[in-house]
């Protein structure tokens, strides 16, 4: 168990990651990720992570549910829900660096290609969110960091503001829910890991709801380049830590 130190400076990185997520929809566990990696190790920190992040997308999906694109979800889920599952089970048994930095290399390849002549006013048809949903519940299940993958498709297909921010919450809370059984079953989720999911997953409610608010006050525009901004630093972040 952390000293009160060190979970006072957890609780902080915790209200500031999900402070993100609740303006840009996502963020919350790539910002958490190396610094319960560097507390508790790789096993304990994303089963905490994924139940952290349960907490956080039911809150943003409640503040955002009349904006959220039910047909982007739905043929989201048809392929994530299942791939989720399996690739947490991936996450129990095989190591993960190599495809970290893969993640983090797409992601950086998908900003720039938004600014390319191809990409640029380039849509993405509904039935296209099978693939999405599909490779969202790879990154999600073996990683733990559910939405910066789909973000870029998202943004194409034209959702943005709180649209997008809940759509992305949603599409998180399916790719999540999933994997608690497979870490319970693998004896992950531990007296410890539920206690410290407990503290922090009260922070990030506070967390959305702060990021709700400030959301309301940013523009597309900002908005637009707030997020591809924090994909570029997911991406990076995803390469170092591989």
């Amino acid at each position: 168990m952390p000293d009160p130190v060190s979970i006072t400076i957890l609780a902080g990185v915790t209200l500031l990651a999900f402070t993100i997520a609740g303006v840009a929809g996502f963020g919350g566990g790539l910002i958490l990720m190396p610094v319960l990696v560097w507390m508790l190790g790789p096993r304990e920190a994303i089963p905490i992570i994924t139940l952290v992040q349960v907490v956080g997308a039911v809150s943003r999906v409640g503040l955002n549910w009349k904006e959220i694109s039910w047909p982007v979800l739905k043929w989201s889920a048809l392929s994530s829900i299942p791939i989720s599952a399996l690739a947490s089970y991936l996450f129990v048994v095989t190591p993960a660096p190599i495809f970290t930095r893969l993640l983090g290399l797409l992601l950086l390849v998908l900003v720039a290609q938004r600014h390319t002549s191809w990409g640029k006013g380039r849509s993405i048809k509904l039935r296209s969110f099978v693939l999405v949903g599909g490779a969202n519940g790879l990154v999600s299940g073996f990683l733990g960091t559910p939405g910066p993958l789909v973000a870029p498709f998202y943004l194409a297909f034209g959702l943005a503001g709180v649209g997008f921010v809940g759509t992305v919450a949603a599409s998180a809370l399916i790719t999540q829910l999933p994997k608690i059984p497979v870490f319970a079953s693998n004896a992950l989720l531990g007296i410890e890991v539920l206690y410290l999911a407990a503290i922090m997953g009260v922070i990030a409610f506070v967390g959305s709801i702060v990021g709700k608010r400030i959301s309301g006050k940013v523009s597309e525009r900002w908005f637009l380049a707030f997020v591809e901004t924090l994909l570029v630093l997911s991406g990076l972040a995803l390469i170092v830590q591989g």
